[in-house]
This record gives C-alpha cells, sequence and structure tokens, in this order.
C-alpha cells in the first residue's frame, strides 16, 4: 500500500465521521443528557492528549501539566488552564 493511498483512505475515514456525526445530530433531539456528553466530549479529548503525553514521561509535558493543573485548581478555568499549559511549555527550554 502507498502512503498516498494510506493518506486517502484516512481522509475518507476522516471525513466520513465529521459527516456522520453531523448528519446523527440533525436526527437526534438534543435532549440535557446529550448536550451534557457533547460539551463534556472536548475537556475529556484534551484530557486524553494530556495523558498520553504523560505515558511517554516527557518532563516537558509533565511540567506544563502541573502548571494547568495548579491554574486550574486556583482559577476554576479550563482556558487559563490551558493557556498556562501552553506557556510553561513554550518557556521549558529557557527556564531549566
Amino acid at each position: 500500500m502507498s502512503y498516498i493511498t494510506a493518506v486517502a483512505v484516512l481522509t475518507l475515514v476522516a471525513l466520513g465521521t465529521r459527516l456522520s456525526g453531523a448528519v446523527l445530530m440533525a436526527w437526534v433531539t438534543p435532549t440535557p443528557r446529550v448536550e451534557k456528553f457533547l460539551q463534556g466530549m472536548s475537556v475529556s479529548v484534551i484530557a486524553a492528549l494530556v495523558a498520553s503525553s504523560l505515558v511517554s514521561l516527557d518532563l516537558k509535558a509533565f511540567a506544563a501539566t502541573c502548571g494547568a493543573i495548579l491554574v486550574a485548581a486556583l482559577s476554576r478555568s479550563v482556558i487559563w488552564a490551558m493557556l498556562a499549559g501552553m506557556i510553561v511549555a513554550a518557556l521549558y527550554p529557557q527556564v531549566i
């Protein structure tokens, strides 16, 4: 299988999943339970990405995660926590 074929298949799968979600939501009535699920999905995707980076035992990712957790605990804001994590990750090589 060539790289072009693999990229084309992955592109079609990604497009299919995105379109099927939009088509499915056109048929599903948004109950409070469905709305709560959709609101929590973005945070769960970010948490999964952070968890997968922590498994690699990267000190930069660990420092950024600790900074984000600290800011999240103090501010109770996901946006400020993500911003703090990005700042710690961006400054990490210069700090240590």
